[in-house]
């Protein structure tokens, strides 16, 4: 039962969340410096941290893990619908702390022209939410599927 179309949404929803690893989710432009957003942390135009968020980053590694593992609880498909509530929810987390470090940056900053400039892929978790709420609702359909088999015996 592993070849169910929840399966293509959580491995597509795992696969989606490690691109704020490598492509920046926003910019800020200071007078002299241009820093990008990634999940680990501000980087400058040389590549170099110099605001660290690994909170963010481990946050962002067990959102990818829990999506990946879940697709190998097929057996126990209550236990999927909650990880994937559970998953949902950390994704909400992760726009929250992006949120609150940004703001920690910002105020750490003093000459700074453009507040940011935001990208296009910083919706991706939100396809992942969505992505999530569709796994969910077919492994419930399911449940309730494999229950009524049962009665029917």
């Amino acid at each position: 039962m592993i070849q169910r179309k929840q399966t293509l949404y959580l491995l597509l929803s795992g696969l989606l969340m490690l691109i704020p690893i490598y492509l920046p989710m926003l910019d800020v432009i200071t007078s002299d410096m241009l820093y990008s957003f990634f999940s680990t942390g501000f980087q400058d135009m040389s590549g170099e941290i110099v605001f660290q968020t690994w909170v963010l980053f481990g946050l962002n590694i067990l959102v990818v893990l829990l999506s990946l593992v879940t697709i190998f609880l097929f057996k126990n498909r209550v236990l999927q619908m909650r990880i994937t509530v559970f998953n949902l929810i950390l994704k909400f987390g992760f726009y929250g702390l992006g949120i609150l470090y940004f703001y920690n940056f910002h105020k750490t900053l003093d000459n700074i022209i453009e507040p940011g400039i935001i990208r296009p892929w910083i919706a991706i978790p939100i396809v992942c939410m969505i992505l999530d709420y569709l796994a969910h609702r077919a492994i419930a359909i399911d449940e309730r599927t494999v229950r009524y088999m049962y009665r029917l015996r």
